[in-house]
């Protein structure tokens, strides 16, 4: 029963959270205020009540639209705010309840916006990249003592060099760029949670593995090969998505693969 509350309650927290983080993809782009103006309609201008902004159930009842001038809304802003919820809750079955547990669920929030800001707009917010270094450090703090902020500052600058050189490498390879600064800041950030630990190399092979998959999936729903830049935050964001809610077991399966570890 005490299980069954807490999901519920980090489902509902998790969707209010995916409200704000709404407001963080609308607005980080756009060099706008996160707290300045009120939350209105992008179209009629119009100020939201608290009956246009209980997350998930105001999209359902108002149809999608707004509630002043009826043009649809997004889908998006249910996804996002649905998306942080259950992610939220797969963290309170993951980690035992304490500060680790709301680190991590921060961070996931943060890469949620990072994802989906970097899927629209091709940029890579610098605020929400260093929330999520900061979690990161203060969670291998609060995990490891004074010695965590080595691990983390460690694991960021190997993190943002292995893929800095897997850029260059691109470049040589396919004689443009392949890897953009963004990714290497986000990789730094991520870096800082997994620390100087082989749990890079896992992430660096689901990256990658996810990045494919993505392309491959883009390519036959054009039907035609990508030929220009595809964003590579989302597949970094899934990737570390994985590594933090996933049980040890997956990582060490592809350490195995590649002879680390037992």
């Amino acid at each position: 029963m005490l299980s069954a509350l807490v999901s519920l309650f980090a489902f509902l927290f998790g969707a209010t959270v995916g409200s704000f983080v709404n407001v963080c993809i609308y607005r980080l782009p756009r060099r706008l205020s996160l707290v300045q103006p009120p939350s209105h309609c992008p179209h009629c201008g119009m100020t939201l009540t608290v009956i246009d902004l209980v997350p998930l159930l105001s999209y359902l009842w108002l149809g999608g639209k707004c509630r002043h001038c009826k043009t649809p809304i997004s889908p998006r802003y249910f996804l996002v705010e649905l998306l942080t919820a259950l992610l939220f809750m797969a963290t309170v079955h993951r980690y035992p309840l304490g500060m680790e547990a709301v680190l991590v669920a921060a961070s996931l929030a943060a890469l949620v916006v990072i994802a989906f800001v970097d899927w629209e707009f091709f940029l890579v917010p610098d605020e929400a990249v260093w929330a999520l270094a900061i979690f990161g450090i203060v969670r291998q703090v609060i995990t490891n003592s004074w010695l965590g902020l080595g691990l983390a500052l460690g694991g960021a600058a190997v993190a943002s060099v292995l893929i800095w050189l897997v850029g260059i490498l691109g470049r040589l390879i396919f004689r443009k760029e392949a890897m953009g600064f963004g990714d290497v800041k986000i990789y730094a950030a991520i870096g800082t949670h997994l620390g100087l630990t082989p749990l890079l190399i896992p992430f660096f092979v689901f990256s990658v593995v996810i990045g494919a998959v993505m392309g491959v999936v883009i390519a036959l729903w054009h039907r035609r090969p990508i030929t220009g830049y595809m964003p590579f935050g989302p597949s970094l964001a899934m990737a570390a998505a994985i590594l933090f809610l996933a049980p040890p077991s997956v990582p060490e399966f592809v350490l195995r693969l590649y002879g680390v570890g037992r």
